[in-house]
Protein backbone atom coordinates (compact mmCIF):
# COMPACT_ATOMS: atom_id res chain seq x y z
CA UNK A 1 0.00 0.00 0.00
CA UNK A 2 3.08 2.53 0.75
CA UNK A 3 4.13 1.75 -2.91
CA UNK A 4 0.97 2.00 -4.23
CA UNK A 5 0.38 5.50 -2.47
CA UNK A 6 3.79 6.49 -3.66
CA UNK A 7 3.36 5.96 -7.24
CA UNK A 8 1.66 8.77 -9.80
CA UNK A 9 0.08 7.59 -12.97
CA UNK A 10 -2.35 5.02 -14.27
CA UNK A 11 -3.82 2.43 -11.29
CA UNK A 12 -1.97 4.58 -9.07
CA UNK A 13 -3.32 4.76 -5.49
CA UNK A 14 -4.25 8.20 -6.50
CA UNK A 15 -5.46 7.59 -10.04
CA UNK A 16 -7.53 4.60 -9.06
CA UNK A 17 -9.30 6.78 -6.22
CA UNK A 18 -10.25 9.41 -8.43
CA UNK A 19 -12.87 6.93 -10.65
CA UNK A 20 -14.95 7.56 -7.67
CA UNK A 21 -16.00 11.34 -7.55
CA UNK A 22 -13.10 13.84 -8.03
CA UNK A 23 -12.08 14.06 -10.79
CA UNK A 24 -13.96 11.76 -13.15
CA UNK A 25 -17.10 11.01 -11.11
CA UNK A 26 -17.47 7.21 -12.40
CA UNK A 27 -19.66 6.25 -9.11
CA UNK A 28 -23.25 4.89 -9.34
CA UNK A 29 -24.68 5.39 -5.91
CA UNK A 30 -28.26 4.96 -6.02
CA UNK A 31 -28.48 3.23 -8.98
CA UNK A 32 -29.03 -0.77 -10.56
CA UNK A 33 -25.17 -1.10 -10.84
CA UNK A 34 -24.43 0.29 -7.68
CA UNK A 35 -22.99 -3.68 -6.97
CA UNK A 36 -21.54 -4.54 -10.41
CA UNK A 37 -19.56 -1.48 -10.67
CA UNK A 38 -18.25 -1.68 -6.81
CA UNK A 39 -16.96 -4.96 -7.98
CA UNK A 40 -15.02 -4.30 -10.68
CA UNK A 41 -13.36 -1.26 -9.26
CA UNK A 42 -12.14 -2.97 -5.65
CA UNK A 43 -11.22 -6.15 -8.34
CA UNK A 44 -8.47 -3.23 -10.04
CA UNK A 45 -7.32 -2.05 -7.10
CA UNK A 46 -6.09 -5.56 -6.08
CA UNK A 47 -4.64 -5.87 -8.66
CA UNK A 48 -2.99 -2.69 -8.71
CA UNK A 49 -1.36 -3.87 -5.26
CA UNK A 50 -0.67 -7.44 -6.74
CA UNK A 51 1.36 -5.65 -9.61
CA UNK A 52 3.61 -4.83 -6.92
CA UNK A 53 3.30 -8.21 -4.59
CA UNK A 54 1.56 -10.93 -6.26
CA UNK A 55 1.43 -12.54 -2.57
CA UNK A 56 -1.58 -9.53 -1.57
CA UNK A 57 -5.29 -9.87 -1.17
CA UNK A 58 -7.38 -7.36 -0.19
CA UNK A 59 -8.49 -7.59 3.05
CA UNK A 60 -12.26 -7.01 4.07
CA UNK A 61 -13.50 -5.11 7.42
CA UNK A 62 -16.29 -7.33 8.33
CA UNK A 63 -18.11 -4.79 10.47
CA UNK A 64 -20.88 -7.09 11.37
CA UNK A 65 -18.07 -9.22 13.65
CA UNK A 66 -18.35 -9.65 17.14
CA UNK A 67 -14.54 -8.31 16.97
CA UNK A 68 -15.88 -4.87 15.03
CA UNK A 69 -19.00 -4.56 17.10
CA UNK A 70 -16.67 -4.56 20.51
CA UNK A 71 -13.75 -2.48 19.48
CA UNK A 72 -14.84 -0.31 16.31
CA UNK A 73 -11.99 0.13 14.01
CA UNK A 74 -8.71 -2.49 14.27
CA UNK A 75 -5.60 -0.92 14.84
CA UNK A 76 -4.46 -1.88 11.25
CA UNK A 77 -6.95 0.85 10.51
CA UNK A 78 -7.45 3.02 13.66
CA UNK A 79 -3.50 3.54 14.65
CA UNK A 80 -2.05 7.11 12.87
CA UNK A 81 1.58 5.15 12.91
CA UNK A 82 2.90 1.80 12.81
CA UNK A 83 5.90 0.44 13.67
CA UNK A 84 8.36 -0.30 10.96
CA UNK A 85 11.47 -1.94 12.15
CA UNK A 86 11.84 0.26 15.10
CA UNK A 87 11.09 3.09 12.92
CA UNK A 88 7.74 4.50 13.34
CA UNK A 89 6.01 5.47 9.94
CA UNK A 90 2.40 6.77 9.11
CA UNK A 91 0.08 4.17 8.72
CA UNK A 92 -0.85 3.83 5.10
CA UNK A 93 -3.72 1.96 5.92
CA UNK A 94 -5.09 4.89 8.21
CA UNK A 95 -4.82 8.03 5.53
CA UNK A 96 -4.06 8.50 1.83
CA UNK A 97 -3.10 11.26 -0.22
CA UNK A 98 -5.72 13.24 -2.01
CA UNK A 99 -6.10 13.85 -5.24
CA UNK A 100 -3.60 16.99 -5.80
CA UNK A 101 -1.17 15.34 -2.70
CA UNK A 102 -2.21 18.40 -0.33
CA UNK A 103 -2.86 16.43 2.03
CA UNK A 104 -3.76 13.25 3.99
CA UNK A 105 -7.51 12.06 4.57
CA UNK A 106 -9.50 13.13 7.35
CA UNK A 107 -11.41 11.01 9.76
CA UNK A 108 -13.01 12.47 12.99
CA UNK A 109 -13.22 10.25 15.50
CA UNK A 110 -14.76 9.09 18.04
CA UNK A 111 -17.19 6.46 16.26
CA UNK A 112 -19.84 5.68 18.65
CA UNK A 113 -20.17 1.81 18.91
CA UNK A 114 -23.67 1.61 19.39
CA UNK A 115 -24.40 3.32 16.36
CA UNK A 116 -21.80 0.81 14.34
CA UNK A 117 -24.40 -2.11 15.67
CA UNK A 118 -27.18 -0.36 14.28
CA UNK A 119 -25.88 -0.08 11.05
CA UNK A 120 -24.57 -4.11 11.26
CA UNK A 121 -28.00 -4.83 12.18
CA UNK A 122 -29.23 -3.20 9.01
CA UNK A 123 -27.08 -5.15 6.68
CA UNK A 124 -28.31 -8.39 8.08
CA UNK A 125 -31.44 -7.49 8.00
CA UNK A 126 -31.06 -6.40 4.17
CA UNK A 127 -29.04 -9.99 3.18
CA UNK A 128 -31.87 -11.93 5.13
CA UNK A 129 -35.26 -9.84 4.28
CA UNK A 130 -34.53 -9.19 -0.10
CA UNK A 131 -35.40 -11.58 -2.39
CA UNK A 132 -34.35 -10.16 -5.34
CA UNK A 133 -31.46 -8.76 -6.65
CA UNK A 134 -32.71 -4.53 -6.84
CA UNK A 135 -34.28 -4.95 -3.30
CA UNK A 136 -30.96 -6.31 -2.23
CA UNK A 137 -29.16 -3.44 -3.91
CA UNK A 138 -31.72 -0.71 -2.27
CA UNK A 139 -31.30 -2.62 0.75
CA UNK A 140 -27.97 -3.15 1.14
CA UNK A 141 -26.79 0.79 0.06
CA UNK A 142 -28.38 2.22 3.23
CA UNK A 143 -26.30 0.48 6.03
CA UNK A 144 -23.01 0.97 3.36
CA UNK A 145 -23.72 4.52 3.39
CA UNK A 146 -24.08 4.82 7.22
CA UNK A 147 -20.44 3.26 7.93
CA UNK A 148 -19.34 5.99 5.51
CA UNK A 149 -20.85 8.42 8.04
CA UNK A 150 -19.88 6.19 10.83
CA UNK A 151 -15.56 6.34 9.85
CA UNK A 152 -15.54 9.72 8.41
CA UNK A 153 -17.94 11.89 11.24
CA UNK A 154 -18.42 15.42 10.61
CA UNK A 155 -15.74 16.42 7.95
CA UNK A 156 -14.25 13.38 7.28
CA UNK A 157 -13.44 12.14 4.05
CA UNK A 158 -15.20 8.49 4.29
CA UNK A 159 -18.51 10.80 4.67
CA UNK A 160 -19.00 12.22 1.40
CA UNK A 161 -19.35 10.61 -2.22
CA UNK A 162 -16.53 13.21 -3.11
CA UNK A 163 -13.19 12.08 -1.53
CA UNK A 164 -14.03 8.90 0.26
CA UNK A 165 -12.10 6.33 -1.96
CA UNK A 166 -8.97 8.65 -1.22
CA UNK A 167 -9.28 6.64 2.46
CA UNK A 168 -7.54 3.48 2.50
CA UNK A 169 -10.30 2.25 5.10
CA UNK A 170 -12.59 2.67 2.03
CA UNK A 171 -11.37 -0.22 -0.07
CA UNK A 172 -11.60 -2.51 2.41
CA UNK A 173 -15.17 -1.56 3.16
CA UNK A 174 -16.13 -1.58 -0.28
CA UNK A 175 -14.28 -5.49 -0.08
CA UNK A 176 -16.61 -6.32 3.06
CA UNK A 177 -20.16 -4.73 1.30
CA UNK A 178 -18.80 -7.12 -2.26
CA UNK A 179 -18.30 -10.18 0.48
CA UNK A 180 -22.60 -9.29 1.94
CA UNK A 181 -23.30 -9.37 -2.14
CA UNK A 182 -21.56 -12.86 -2.61
CA UNK A 183 -23.29 -13.75 0.52
CA UNK A 184 -26.68 -13.51 -0.41
CA UNK A 185 -25.91 -14.53 -3.80
CA UNK A 186 -25.16 -17.82 -2.31
CA UNK A 187 -28.09 -17.70 -0.59
CA UNK A 188 -29.89 -16.42 -3.76
CA UNK A 189 -28.82 -18.71 -6.34
CA UNK A 190 -31.98 -17.32 -8.70
CA UNK A 191 -30.99 -13.56 -7.76
CA UNK A 192 -29.32 -12.44 -10.92
CA UNK A 193 -30.46 -8.73 -11.97
CA UNK A 194 -33.02 -8.49 -14.16
CA UNK A 195 -32.19 -9.00 -17.87
CA UNK A 196 -32.17 -5.12 -18.91
CA UNK A 197 -29.50 -4.30 -16.08
CA UNK A 198 -27.75 -7.64 -17.11
CA UNK A 199 -26.62 -6.26 -20.25
CA UNK A 200 -25.59 -2.30 -19.10
CA UNK A 201 -22.28 -1.67 -20.23
CA UNK A 202 -19.98 -0.10 -17.78
CA UNK A 203 -17.79 1.57 -20.19
CA UNK A 204 -19.35 4.99 -19.56
CA UNK A 205 -18.87 4.25 -15.81
CA UNK A 206 -14.40 3.99 -16.65
CA UNK A 207 -14.78 0.06 -17.39
CA UNK A 208 -14.06 -0.61 -20.86
CA UNK A 209 -14.97 -4.35 -22.22
CA UNK A 210 -17.33 -4.89 -18.90
CA UNK A 211 -20.84 -5.52 -18.15
CA UNK A 212 -22.82 -5.82 -15.53
CA UNK A 213 -23.25 -9.97 -16.24
CA UNK A 214 -19.30 -10.27 -16.14
CA UNK A 215 -19.50 -9.66 -12.34
CA UNK A 216 -22.04 -11.86 -11.47
CA UNK A 217 -19.44 -15.03 -10.77
CA UNK A 218 -16.25 -15.08 -8.97
CA UNK A 219 -14.54 -17.78 -9.86
CA UNK A 220 -14.76 -16.58 -13.75
CA UNK A 221 -11.47 -15.89 -15.01
CA UNK A 222 -11.82 -12.07 -14.87
CA UNK A 223 -12.77 -11.80 -11.53
CA UNK A 224 -11.33 -15.06 -9.86
CA UNK A 225 -10.82 -14.05 -6.67
CA UNK A 226 -13.51 -15.64 -3.79
CA UNK A 227 -13.47 -14.66 0.16
CA UNK A 228 -12.48 -16.58 3.62
CA UNK A 229 -15.30 -18.56 5.18
CA UNK A 230 -18.18 -17.96 1.90
CA UNK A 231 -18.04 -21.54 1.27
CA UNK A 232 -19.34 -22.78 4.78
CA UNK A 233 -21.82 -19.84 4.96
CA UNK A 234 -25.49 -20.74 6.39
CA UNK A 235 -28.86 -20.34 4.38
CA UNK A 236 -30.77 -18.62 5.57
CA UNK A 237 -28.74 -15.62 6.96
CA UNK A 238 -30.24 -14.94 10.53
CA UNK A 239 -30.73 -11.08 11.82
CA UNK A 240 -28.21 -10.21 14.83
CA UNK A 241 -30.99 -9.52 17.41
CA UNK A 242 -34.07 -11.99 16.71
CA UNK A 243 -36.90 -11.91 19.25
CA UNK A 244 -38.83 -14.96 18.88
CA UNK A 245 -42.35 -14.47 19.35
CA UNK A 246 -42.75 -10.77 18.37
CA UNK A 247 -42.59 -8.80 15.63
CA UNK A 248 -39.90 -6.55 14.62
CA UNK A 249 -41.01 -2.76 15.00
CA UNK A 250 -38.82 -0.29 12.51
CA UNK A 251 -39.04 3.21 11.42
CA UNK A 252 -39.13 3.85 7.81
CA UNK A 253 -37.44 6.34 6.34
CA UNK A 254 -39.04 7.73 3.67
CA UNK A 255 -38.07 9.12 0.48
CA UNK A 256 -34.34 9.90 0.96
CA UNK A 257 -32.60 11.89 -2.01
CA UNK A 258 -29.54 11.23 -2.30
CA UNK A 259 -28.51 15.68 -2.79
CA UNK A 260 -25.45 17.82 -1.36
CA UNK A 261 -25.18 17.70 2.18
CA UNK A 262 -24.62 14.34 3.84
CA UNK A 263 -25.73 13.75 7.72
CA UNK A 264 -25.53 11.59 10.23
CA UNK A 265 -28.80 11.01 12.00
CA UNK A 266 -29.88 9.54 15.60
CA UNK A 267 -33.46 8.20 15.92
CA UNK A 268 -35.15 8.35 19.40
CA UNK A 269 -38.44 7.36 20.63
CA UNK A 270 -40.59 8.78 22.85
CA UNK A 271 -43.69 7.65 25.01
CA UNK A 272 -46.49 10.61 24.12
CA UNK A 273 -46.94 12.90 26.30
CA UNK A 274 -44.01 11.83 28.58
CA UNK A 275 -42.28 14.20 31.15
CA UNK A 276 -39.15 13.68 29.71
CA UNK A 277 -38.07 15.67 27.26
CA UNK A 278 -35.56 13.67 25.37
CA UNK A 279 -36.46 10.31 24.39
CA UNK A 280 -34.17 6.45 24.08
CA UNK A 281 -31.57 5.92 21.54
CA UNK A 282 -33.23 3.72 18.84
CA UNK A 283 -31.18 3.56 15.83
CA UNK A 284 -28.81 5.70 13.44
CA UNK A 285 -28.40 6.05 9.67
CA UNK A 286 -26.47 8.52 7.53
CA UNK A 287 -27.34 10.13 4.38
CA UNK A 288 -24.68 9.75 1.83
CA UNK A 289 -24.06 12.76 -0.50
CA UNK A 290 -21.88 15.47 -2.01
CA UNK A 291 -20.29 18.26 0.40
CA UNK A 292 -22.90 21.24 0.45
CA UNK A 293 -19.26 23.64 -0.12
CA UNK A 294 -17.40 22.19 -2.95
CA UNK A 295 -17.23 22.09 -6.66
CA UNK A 296 -18.60 19.58 -9.34
CA UNK A 297 -21.59 19.18 -10.68
CA UNK A 298 -24.21 16.90 -9.28
CA UNK A 299 -25.59 15.07 -10.66
CA UNK A 300 -22.72 13.79 -13.21
CA UNK A 301 -22.80 11.95 -16.42
CA UNK A 302 -26.65 11.70 -16.34
CA UNK A 303 -26.45 10.09 -12.82
CA UNK A 304 -30.04 9.50 -12.03
CA UNK A 305 -30.69 9.26 -8.23
CA UNK A 306 -34.39 7.54 -7.37
CA UNK A 307 -35.83 8.51 -3.70
CA UNK A 308 -35.40 5.36 -1.69
CA UNK A 309 -36.79 4.26 1.59
CA UNK A 310 -35.47 2.70 4.48
CA UNK A 311 -36.05 0.80 7.52
CA UNK A 312 -34.27 1.00 10.53
CA UNK A 313 -34.56 -1.63 13.35
CA UNK A 314 -35.61 -0.32 16.46
CA UNK A 315 -37.14 -3.44 17.62
CA UNK A 316 -35.28 -3.30 21.00
CA UNK A 317 -35.55 0.54 22.00
CA UNK A 318 -39.26 -0.29 21.10
CA UNK A 319 -40.18 -3.24 23.50
CA UNK A 320 -37.82 -1.96 26.22
CA UNK A 321 -40.24 1.04 26.78
CA UNK A 322 -42.54 -1.80 27.97
CA UNK A 323 -44.49 -1.73 25.53
CA UNK A 324 -47.18 -3.57 22.87
CA UNK A 325 -46.91 -4.21 19.21
CA UNK A 326 -50.68 -2.68 19.22
CA UNK A 327 -49.56 0.39 21.11
CA UNK A 328 -47.28 2.13 18.17
CA UNK A 329 -49.81 4.90 18.22
CA UNK A 330 -47.90 5.73 21.95
CA UNK A 331 -44.74 6.36 20.38
CA UNK A 332 -43.26 9.78 19.35
CA UNK A 333 -40.36 9.86 16.93
CA UNK A 334 -37.27 12.24 17.37
CA UNK A 335 -34.64 12.46 15.07
CA UNK A 336 -30.95 14.38 15.80
CA UNK A 337 -28.91 15.07 12.85
CA UNK A 338 -25.90 17.14 12.08
CA UNK A 339 -23.75 18.00 9.21
CA UNK A 340 -20.68 17.25 7.87
CA UNK A 341 -19.32 20.29 9.60
CA UNK A 342 -20.84 18.93 12.88
CA UNK A 343 -23.55 21.36 13.30
CA UNK A 344 -27.14 20.55 14.31
CA UNK A 345 -29.18 20.23 11.48
CA UNK A 346 -33.26 20.69 11.91
CA UNK A 347 -34.56 17.45 10.57
CA UNK A 348 -37.51 19.47 8.78
CA UNK A 349 -34.16 20.42 6.59
CA UNK A 350 -32.95 16.69 6.18
CA UNK A 351 -33.79 15.38 2.05
CA UNK A 352 -36.52 12.94 3.48
CA UNK A 353 -39.94 13.17 3.22
CA UNK A 354 -41.06 11.81 6.68
CA UNK A 355 -40.75 9.04 8.88
CA UNK A 356 -43.37 6.29 10.33
CA UNK A 357 -43.12 3.23 12.71
CA UNK A 358 -44.38 0.30 11.26
CA UNK A 359 -44.16 -3.06 11.44
CA UNK A 360 -43.05 -4.72 7.81
CA UNK A 361 -43.57 -8.63 8.38
CA UNK A 362 -47.25 -7.68 8.56
CA UNK A 363 -47.28 -5.56 5.18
Amino acid sequence: MIELQRRDGTNSYIDLAGYHWIPREFCPHGESIFLPWHRVYIRLFEQALQSIDPSVSLPFWDWTSSESLAQGLAPAHGDEMFDDGGVPRLNPLFSGPIEDRSRQTRRNPPQALRRLREHASAAIDAMSDSNDFMSFTVAIEGPHGDIHGWVGGPGGDMSTILRSAYDPIFWSHHANVDRQWAIWQKCNPQGNPPPEIMSLSLESRGFPGWSVADTLDLSSPRLDYTYEGLDTVTCPIRTLHELFGKPRIKVEIKNIVITRGSFIVDIYLRRKNSALEEGVFSGSFSIFGLPSNEGGHFPGHHHHHTPVNRLIDVTEAFYGMELGEDQLHYVDIQLQAVNMDGESVDPAALPIEGVELTIPDRS
